[in-house]
């Protein structure tokens, strides 16, 4: 009875999902047949036009390389330190106000709900092009989003640790030193480690609106249509990112895996952290700091530049308290636009990575070859942000919403067989070998055996993914994908302060919104 209600309500999520796929794609006007031939002409294009790589100049570009990586140090870490002081302030157990919690919470939420390229070209826009801005774009975006998953990791704790040592009396400070700060290392070098991850790709765009790094090189070669120099550039993206990914997994395990091995439970005693993992830890903190300061000085911040700048912030903000009424249902017209993009382009790319997932999993992967040929390619997707894969595409087969869905496929592919994959290996071995034993075939096991046990996940991982593929359509937008990006870009590059404001608006009110229904849909739906 049990199992044949979970049948009914996945095949319920699934039409679910599909009837609003089907309505996106009319609400789109989406050709099928030139969406199909998109990917196999881009491929081909890019086979044709952008190899072999030319390393003649490589030795120009690693100055830019390294502007990047200082750029994803340097607001990481300043992100980190903010966001934790933020989650304090979100926290019910930490912070007795609750209007001062709401706040917080309110200033989070718009934060993070602006993409990081929209707060580079506001930032841009009110204190003019430099290096200083796009680190500060990229700081607020990274501390709204680490403040929520900060605060998620506090209040577990809280939950568990906080309490009874708050019923003893022991005052804030207390509670934060002896209980919250030994429960929450792991989880905030993990968390820490992946935006690090993001902030890498994200730093790799700024350039293409005024802020330094790789980006506004690749872009130059892209417009210049040099583009074996550009595939140079993306190789060293991409080396860059799969590195940083290397070493971020290596400090997990040195890291995360001792202190919650060490953690106490009711079937062992209290084990101790071993004195060279000690030693590590606290001597990792110098090494980061070292590291810090580094990329402080090599991005040579124009910090009095934008300080004479700052007296034209007030003036900008007088001008945007104008608010253009006209402006309000086409944004939301528009808003609908990158909106629908973002579904069609997570639920197609879903779709192929659930093929690719199955094919790649350790423990059902047909051919050992295939699959990792298959884990290389999904490596590589994820390294290369997805608007520098749209430039890409716009070079191949011109602007429109079919080149925003396809971006928005080939980046929720990279990001979903990864995490498909994640769950089909994780899943009990012995089910695969009892259905072998009575000689099912691949496909039997995946579709009998696998899919019922995983398709839950996989439905929490596409609506994790939602807010993300929304923000990166009108990401694209900007770069003429069409939808609210196209519209705000438009609007900033004209200086129409009402239209910026109110399509600023329409974006941080519908995200948020978007937020609160994707988390709804995670605890009472999934």
């Amino acid at each position: 009875m049990y199992e044949k209600q979970m049948r009914v309500k996945f095949w319920g999520n699934v039409l679910f999902v599909a009837a609003i796929v089907a309505v996106c794609f009319f609400y789109l006007q989406l050709d099928p047949l030139r969406l199909l031939t998109a990917a196999p002409n881009f491929a081909q294009y890019v086979a044709v036009n952008f190899f072999p790589p030319s390393f003649a100049n490589i030795q120009f570009h690693l100055p830019a390389v390294l502007h990047t990586v200082a750029f994803a140090l340097v607001s990481t870490a300043v992100a980190t330190v903010l966001s934790f002081i933020a989650a304090l302030l979100m926290s019910d157990v930490i912070m007795p106000y609750a209007w001062v919690r709401w706040l917080v919470r309110f200033i989070m939420a718009f934060m993070r709900n602006i993409p990081v390229i929209i707060w580079v070209q506001l930032m841009v826009f009110i204190f003019g092009i430099g290096s200083m801005v796009g680190l500060i774009a990229l700081i607020l975006a990274t501390t709204g989003f680490l403040s929520r998953s900060y605060s998620n990791s506090i209040d577990e704790i809280a939950a568990k640790r906080l309490e009874p040592l708050r019923a003893s009396g022991a005052g804030v400070f207390a509670v934060i030193r002896h209980g919250l700060l030994p429960e929450f290392v792991p989880s905030w070098v993990n968390w820490t480690l992946f935006t690090f991850e993001l902030s890498i790709r994200a730093s790799a765009v700024l350039g293409m609106v005024g802020a330094g790094g790789i980006g506004v090189v690749i872009q130059t070669q892209l417009s210049l249509r040099r583009f074996n120099e550009a595939t140079t550039l993306i190789l060293m993206l991409i080396l860059i990112v799969l590195l940083t990914e290397f070493v971020t997994g290596y400090l997990r395990r040195k890291v995360i895996a001792p202190a919650t091995a060490g953690k106490p439970d009711k079937s062992t005693k209290i084990r101790v952290m071993p004195l060279r993992m000690q030693v590590f830890r606290w001597g990792l903190l110098p090494v980061v700091m070292a590291v810090f300061l580094f990329g402080l000085w090599y991005l040579q911040l124009d910090v009095a530049r934008f300080v004479n700048r700052l007296s034209n912030a007030p003036r900008v903000l007088r001008l945007l308290m104008d608010v253009n009424v006209d402006m309000i249902l086409p944004g939301l017209q528009q808003f609908m636009v990158s909106f629908a993009m973002g579904v069609v382009g997570l639920v197609l790319g879903g779709l192929l990575a659930l093929v690719l997932a199955f094919l790649a999993a350790d423990n059902i992967a047909p051919w050992r070859p295939l699959a990792i040929a298959i884990k290389t390619f999904v490596s590589i997707v994820r390294a290369v942000p997805s608007l520098v894969i749209i430039l890409m595409i716009v070079a191949a087969i011109g602007l429109g919403y079919t080149t925003g869905v396809v971006g928005l496929i080939i980046s929720s592919m990279g990001y979903l067989t990864k995490a498909f994959i994640a769950s089909i290996e994780e899943q009990d071995k012995n089910i695969i070998t009892a259905m072998r034993s009575t000689g099912a075939k691949w496909g039997q096991i995946v579709i009998h055996g696998l899919l019922p046990a995983v398709a839950t996940s996989f439905l929490a991982w596409v609506a994790i993914r939602l807010e993300t593929s929304v923000a990166e359509s009108i990401t694209l937008g900007i770069v003429g994908a069409g939808g609210i990006g196209t519209m705000l870009s438009r609007a900033i590059r004209q200086i129409d302060y009402p239209t910026i404001t109110v399509l600023i608006l329409i974006i941080v009110l519908c995200m948020m919104l978007l937020e609160w229904g994707v988390s709804w849909v995670r605890r009472v739906v999934l």
